[in-house]
């Protein structure tokens, strides 16, 4: 299986990197050999610090 990605990131706010985060992702769609996924990390008081998106081609090799 091979595949190529492209992703971003955005940093929304500073941080540190010591301290307890959530990590929440979702997939909303896969077909076709192509996917998306969307990600957020969240401090512990709820604020949003990261956006993630990461879109994937996988192809049979």
């Amino acid at each position: 299986m091979a595949s190529i990605s492209a992703h971003a990131m955005w940093f929304r706010r500073p941080f540190r990197a010591d301290e307890w985060f959530l990590y929440d992702q979702e997939s909303p769609i896969a077909t076709g050999g192509r996917g998306l996924a969307r990600g957020r990390t969240y401090d512990a008081k709820g604020r949003l610090l990261v956006s993630v998106v990461q879109e994937g081609l996988f192809r049979a090799v």
